[in-house]
C-alpha cells in the first residue's frame, strides 16, 4: 500500500501530467456525442466541439465538464489528458453514485486481454502516478465495496507494478 499522503499524491499527479494537452484526442463533449451515436451532430459540428472546451490545460477543466458521463468513450489521448483531473476529483469529491467516479475507476481497470494497450500513451512517471493513486485511494476516501474491489483488482492486474513497492493491492 502506498504511504503517500493526499498532498504528496496530488503533487505527484500534477507533476507527472504537467504540460499534457488533448492534442487530437477525443474531448469530453465529443465523447458525449459518441455516447449518443452522433445523433443530431454533423461531422463538422463534432470536429468543432473541442474549440469550446479547455484542451491545453487539464488542471483548468471545470468540475462540471468532468461530470459529463462519457469517460468510456475517450480514446487513449483523451483519457491521458483528462485522467489527472479525474483522479484529483475523486480525491476531493468522491461519490460512488457519480458516473464520473464510476467511469474513472472503470477506465483504470485493465481488460484481461492486452491490458497495457489502453495505457500506451502514458509515460513511466504517469504510470507511477496512477499506480500510487490507486494504492493510496482507499486510505483517502471511503470507497464503496464495489469500487474497493475494482481498485484492488486494478492494482493486482496491472497498476501495482508501478507503485514504489511494486506490489499489488489486496
Amino acid at each position: 500500500m502506498s504511504h503517500l499522503g493526499r498532498a504528496a499524491l496530488e503533487s505527484l499527479i500534477r507533476d507527472a501530467f504537467a504540460g499534457v494537452t488533448l492534442g487530437k484526442g477525443i474531448s469530453l463533449r465529443q465523447a458525449q456525442v459518441i455516447d449518443r451515436h452522433g445523433e443530431g451532430v454533423s461531422d463538422a459540428e463534432f470536429a468543432a466541439l473541442p474549440g469550446g472546451e479547455i484542451t491545453d490545460s487539464w488542471s483548468a477543466v471545470p468540475f462540471s465538464e468532468l461530470e459529463r458521463n462519457c469517460i468510456a468513450h475517450l480514446d487513449d489521448e483523451g483519457l491521458r489528458y483528462y485522467l489527472p483531473a479525474l483522479m484529483l476529483s475523486l480525491i476531493s469529491n468522491y461519490d460512488p453514485a457519480s458516473l464520473r467516479v464510476i467511469g474513472t475507476i472503470a477506465a483504470l481497470y485493465p481488460a484481461v486481454i492486452a491490458p497495457a494497450r489502453r495505457y500506451t500513451h502514458l509515460t513511466g512517471e504517469q504510470h507511477k502516478a496512477v499506480g500510487c493513486f490507486l494504492s493510496a485511494l482507499p486510505g483517502l476516501v471511503p470507497l464503496s465495496t464495489e469500487d474497493s474491489k475494482c481498485v484492488s483488482r486494478a492494482l493486482r492486474n496491472y497498476w501495482g507494478q508501478f507503485t514504489d513497492g511494486g506490489t499489488s493491492g489486496t
